[in-house]
């Protein structure tokens, strides 16, 4: 499972806008830029693994 962060034209910060599921990596920023970015609203995107996120309460 892997959670993506979008950064739009205009905007100075990456936002969360989902999750989904891929094998690996690459297949994650595919997946993300074909499912969040379709309109090319987007100019960056980050997917990190879940399981990686460190959040507090």
């Amino acid at each position: 499972m892997y959670e993506i962060f979008v950064r739009g034209k205009r905007g100075l910060n990456h936002v969360h806008v989902g999750s989904l599921h891929a094998a690996d990596d690459r297949m994650a920023l595919t997946n993300a830029r074909d499912l969040y970015t379709r309109r090319n609203e987007g100019v960056s995107i980050w997917a990190v693994r879940s399981e990686d996120i460190a959040a507090s309460a």
